[in-house]
């Protein structure tokens, strides 16, 4: 688990002690990435230039130091993440090459030289992990970036002048003197709406995010024209789910049987390190059976942590407690209240590079520091809720399609119209943005033909909790939607549910959160229910085999309760969420009230000059002083304001880079 920035600029590099202290520059904004060792390697005829910051999980020796160049010279490579497989790729290098002279053990090594025999596609075919990585051909003079399938770490890329830049986060980039700071107006209008910038946008417009379970190679002479080419998928989600189907259809469902064994050696995987390693433990169905399955091999005590609320309906420790106690782990708490969560806002302009609205983003924060204390791995129950129908709005999708589908057309057309163009404006003008909201997603539920994209209508209207963010923006963006992840195009409506939030809200929102939360306390963070092959696993259960009366996650119950009692995690689900609504009332003010009146301010609103001030002021007295209750766009208004006046502070204006930089065009 670790960070890398680059940049390629066939342009080459005239000064080469200039280039070396900006990209260390670059590398050391991700320091907290990888605090225990640093490195860059650079090719000044070529223009190219690698800069890594390492926490050291695996081969805690000079021997795992990055970036790292291939045993026959060919390749140099930056990898952030783990190859969970490692060591069986290993052997087969062995059996193919003849035994390697292996320099150390570490799974950057076995990925440089698997990159070596067989290619960058034939390694990552092989590589079970969470990774983003970028590898130098030196032979072929071309990068090539890659993500994980399923895009547990993170990979950015785009144009600072002539230069096509990579990092891990967005802040490694902001130092190069021609980087763009200029702000996507259509990814702002995503964030407005969804909480977090969805798919290949980032919130600036000079740079994308490389999709999930894609490679780009990007050859010298294509830079060079300034021409970067596109990602190619060498796994896609949209297959997997369509072959679990297929598999379905054929009599070849999945079994309670398989996950559970699946899973074990999925956990076991994820134990593999040379530092201590723990586990997250809310006490609900995911996080227990992850660390139940993991109480059950690991060959010691196994330490496990939550987090509690000092408001009580929010407040799951207490459960988390009682299945530490069943299991023998040794179990840490810590509390969240006013108080300590203003701390921690302050933070997260830094910690998230970008805005980012999800507000479970604080007690995963803490969460992550606790932790941090003890160990340097932990093991989450992330995923299970999208693979397995454990949302509440799965349920409720079920129950309100079954429903509609008992109406005549003309019953719910004309309902439709009603709430469209009567309920909906009269519940904007009389209930605020909230009341809207419920009255246009009964709208959506009633419109349209059963079977025209409904589970899709149904999605948006959930995820897009902002119906108009062009209202609140100065200059309107058009947005494009919640389903970023597109359609699945055949399966049951619960199907195509889980299908997009898997592909988007799950990438670009929970991963996004535990990923930079973890990694701002230099905590590497596994979950061993996004092994793709679990994920792949999933598609071979039916609807019927993953909810029920709505309940839920029915495979993962199934494994649980052999391992622990019923009693102990059977309950109504509680989100991992906090309780900012509650933070910025006015009973509270010694919390974040004072904070979020600041940066609400007309003053402070009209100083981007993106959002439109009038507007967003309205939804900031909707709630502070009509009393027409919460509305999520308050907290997406507030994370932009603060990311914009930290970012605004540290990112200068678009300039030229010194020519002391440049060199003319390299001969490639």
């Amino acid at each position: 688990m670790c960070g890398f920035v680059g940049w390629l600029d066939p342009t080459g590099v005239l000064n080469e002690p200039a280039a070396r202290r900006l990209i260390a520059t670059m590398r050391d904004q991700l320091a907290h990435r990888g605090p225990d060792d640093c490195g860059t390697w650079l090719d000044p005829e070529r223009g190219v230039a690698f800069g890594f910051r390492r926490l050291s999980i695996i081969d805690l020796s000079p021997a795992g130091h990055q970036p790292m160049v291939s045993a026959n010279g060919r390749y140099v490579l930056m990898l952030n993440g783990e190859i969970y497989n490692f060591a069986e790729i290993r052997a087969e290098i062995d059996a193919v090459s003849g035994p390697l002279a292996w320099r150390g053990h570490s799974d950057t090594e076995v990925l440089v030289e698997a990159i070596a025999v067989w290619g960058v596609e034939q390694a990552l075919a092989r590589a079970n992990g969470m990774f983003a990585f970028t590898v130098w051909d030196r032979e072929e003079q071309a990068l090539h970036l890659a993500r994980d399938r399923i895009g547990k770490k993170p990979l950015y890329y785009g144009w600072a002048g002539s230069a096509f830049v990579f990092g891990s986060e967005l802040k490694a980039l902001w130092p190069h003197p021609e980087f763009d700071a200029g702000i996507d107006a259509e990814a702002l209008a995503e964030f407005l709406r969804l909480g977090y910038v969805p798919g290949a946008r980032s919130i600036f417009r000079s740079v994308s995010k490389l999709r999930a379970g894609h490679v780009l190679r990007v050859p010298a002479t294509d830079v060079a024209r300034r021409e970067a080419g596109l990602p190619s998928a060498y796994w896609s989600l949209k297959d997997a789910a369509l072959r679990g189907l297929d598999a379905q259809e054929s009599g070849r469902p999945a079994s309670v049987t398989e996950f559970e064994a699946l899973a074990r050696d999925a956990v076991a995987l994820r134990q593999v390190a040379d530092v201590p390693v723990g586990a997250f433990l809310s006490g609900g169905i995911d996080s227990s059976l992850v660390t139940a399955l993991m109480a059950a091999s690991a060959p010691g005590e196994v330490r496990s942590f939550s987090v509690g609320f000092e408001a009580v309906p929010w407040d799951e420790a207490p459960h988390a407690a009682a299945v530490a106690a069943h299991l023998g782990t040794r179990h840490l708490a810590t509390y969240i209240g006013p108080g300590n969560a203003l701390g921690v806002v302050a933070d997260l302009p830094a910690i998230y590079d970008e805005p980012f609205a999800d507000d479970s983003m604080i007690p995963t924060t803490l969460l992550c520091r606790m932790a941090r204390a003890h160990v340097t791995v932990a093991l989450s129950g992330d995923g299970g809720d999208e693979l397995f129908a454990g949302y509440d709005k799965y349920a409720d999708a079920a129950h309100w399609l079954d429903r509609r589908a008992a109406m005549p057309g003309m019953v719910r057309s004309l309902a439709d119209a009603v709430m469209a163009g009567a309920v909906a404006p009269l519940a904007r003008r009389w209930g605020g943005r909230k009341l809207a909201r419920r009255a246009h997603l009964l709208g959506t539920l009633l419109a349209g033909d059963p079977g025209g994209g409904m589970a899709e209508r149904f999605n948006a209207a959930i995820m897009e909790q902002t119906l108009d963010p062009e209202r609140l923006l100065a200059e309107p963006g058009s947005g494009g939607g919640a389903d970023a992840a597109g359609g699945l195009g055949r399966g049951t409506a619960i199907d195509r549910l889980t299908f997009m939030d898997t592909g988007s809200y799950l990438i670009d929102d929970i991963l996004v959160k535990v990923d930079r939360a973890s990694m701002a306390a230099s905590l590497e963070v596994r979950c061993p229910l996004l092994d793709y092959r679990l994920i792949e696993l999933s598609w071979r259960f039916p609807t019927e085999a993953k909810i029920q009366g709505g309940v839920g996650k029915l495979p993962l119950r199934a494994a649980l309760h052999r391992y622990v009692p019923r009693a102990l995690v059977e309950r109504p689900k509680q989100g991992f969420g906090a309780p900012v609504e509650a933070w910025l009332s006015d009973g509270l003010r010694g919390g974040l009230r004072p904070w979020a009146e600041a940066l609400m301010s007309r003053p402070a609103l009209g100083r981007s000059g993106l959002l439109d001030v009038a507007a967003c002021r309205s939804a900031w007295e909707d709630f502070t002083v009509r009393g027409r209750g919460w509305d999520p766009v308050i907290w997406r208004l507030l994370m932009f304001q603060a990311w914009h006046e930290w970012m605004a502070d540290r990112v200068a204006s678009p300039q030229a880079a010194p020519a002391r930089m440049r060199l003319p065009a390299a001969a490639l």
